[in-house]
């Protein structure tokens, strides 16, 4: 566990990167001023990171360890109320992380973030015992389904769409209701 001198850093790091990331991009960002807006300095950054790219790579992973504990959280997956729990739980995960979400989106134009997050959504919903006997079929129908979703968790976040997180927290919850065993 981290002393609380280094989470207060790191959080100072991680709050002044998004604000930089917001105002330009990931390759133009550079540890001085990183390390001046975040008021520390450039050593402080280096006994946490290689660079800026470790950084954003770091995270990157937190956010989907973050992800992957809340799915072991509400495993398994075989109720509707379980579906439900584990869909409100990750919209509003990602709602709290809107703006992280959306900058790692942005800055990451060949799509590595959304991939990730829907091979995170595929695995755990698919590894579940009651979906190890499913036909092709049904297989593909699940993928399309994950698939469907990290895309509408996209559109949410991106798009103007006038949903609340419980709105589409319900509506998802209502394509996952097909995978009940």
């Amino acid at each position: 566990m981290a002393d609380r001198r280094t989470i207060k850093t790191k959080k100072a790091i991680h709050q002044a990167f998004i604000e930089l990331l917001n105002e330009k991009s990931l390759n133009k960002i550079t540890i001085s001023e990183l390390s001046e807006r975040a008021d520390l300095g450039r050593g402080t950054f280096y006994l946490h990171y290689k660079d800026i790219y470790d950084l954003y790579e770091q995270l990157e992973k937190e956010l989907y360890d973050e992800l992957v504990e809340l799915f072991d959280q509400h495993a398994p997956y075989r109720t509707s109320s379980s579906m439900q729990s584990v869909t409100e739980a990750i919209a509003e995960y990602i709602e709290g992380k809107k703006e992280l979400f959306l900058l790692l989106i942005q800055s990451n134009a060949n799509g590595n973030v959304l991939y990730k997050i829907k091979e995170i959504f595929k695995e755990k919903v698919l590894q579940d015992d009651c979906y190890q006997q499913i036909s092709p079929y049904e297989q593909i129908e699940a993928l399309f389904i994950v698939s469907g979703m990290i895309g509408v968790l996209e559109e949410w976040l991106t798009s103007d769409l006038e949903l609340s997180m419980e709105q589409v927290s319900e509506m998802l919850h209502q394509l996952l209701v097909k995978f009940e065993c």
